[in-house]
């Protein structure tokens, strides 16, 4: 009896510090304070897994439209001028500072695509070997390949810096590559990609220019009959090192295939 009477009274006594502690609490204010922070810790912390999930998904929009920008290419038909920028690697490229790089002005004049050889074969470097069998005694193809002659306009802009007595800036190359594009401006290489010859004599196909000089260029390709008949083709005039993304000129558009 008398031990369940002293463990009443220890519990009676607990009981009263506890009260006597959370009353001291109220009234210096400590536990107003602590029920009004809790939910403020809370809020903070909700707003800053909120914040960190907006900044994951503009980071993932920015990368995505990143990616989508660096295979954008402007477009352009025959007889529309476009700019190739041609980087001046000791000069340090800047978009702003016009004496760091080079502008040719091109422009696609014709385009013509025949099984028929009217020009000089000898223009053409290589190709040829293994197509012999689709030719006949004349060079004209007899099926499975087309020609494709396309004729440039090319000026060096006249307010390009100063070209050196050895040329080295001034030199259009006439190697470009052609492809198919899709509708959404993207480049596959086909079959026979490079440019096969030019009426370019210089051995490397390099034309040197002046300041505000213009030539028209001729450079040949080979396409397949698949090709011909089922493929929108752009030459790929992108100078190797540029920043500039360079530009895609359509040289022939299957109506099936034409973009808008």
């Amino acid at each position: 009896m008398k031990k369940k009477i002293k463990s009443a009274v220890i519990s009676i006594t607990i009981i009263a510090v506890l009260l006597l502690s959370i009353l001291i609490g109220v009234k210096n204010g400590a536990i107003d304070k602590l029920t009004k922070e809790m939910p403020t810790l809370a809020t903070s912390q909700t707003e800053t897994k909120k914040s960190a999930e907006n900044e994951s998904e503009k980071n993932e929009s920015s990368n995505s439209s990143r990616v989508r920008n660096s295979r954008k290419r402007d477009i352009v038909n025959i007889g529309q001028e476009f700019e190739l920028i041609d980087w001046d690697i000791r000069y340090g490229y800047d978009e702003n500072n016009r004496d760091t790089y080079n502008v040719f002005n091109v422009t696609v004049k014709s385009v013509d695509i025949s099984r028929e050889c009217d020009f000089d074969i000898n223009r053409i470097d290589y190709g040829l070997t293994n197509k012999k069998d689709s030719m006949d005694d004349n060079n004209n193809f007899i099926s499975d390949y087309y020609y494709v002659t396309v004729k440039l306009n090319v000026n060096k802009d006249i307010n390009d810096h100063d070209v050196p007595p050895d040329g080295e800036i001034s030199s259009f190359k006439t190697v470009w590559f052609i492809g198919k594009i899709d509708s959404d401006g993207i480049l596959q290489r086909i079959s026979n990609s490079g440019a096969v010859g030019s009426d370019v004599l210089d051995k490397h196909g390099n034309v040197y220019f002046e300041k505000g000089e213009t030539k028209t260029i001729t450079l040949y390709f080979l396409i397949t009959d698949e090709e011909f008949e089922s493929e929108t083709l752009a030459i790929d005039f992108h100078i190797d090192g540029s920043p500039d993304k360079g530009t895609l000129a359509i040289v022939h558009e299957p109506e099936a295939n034409k973009i808008s």
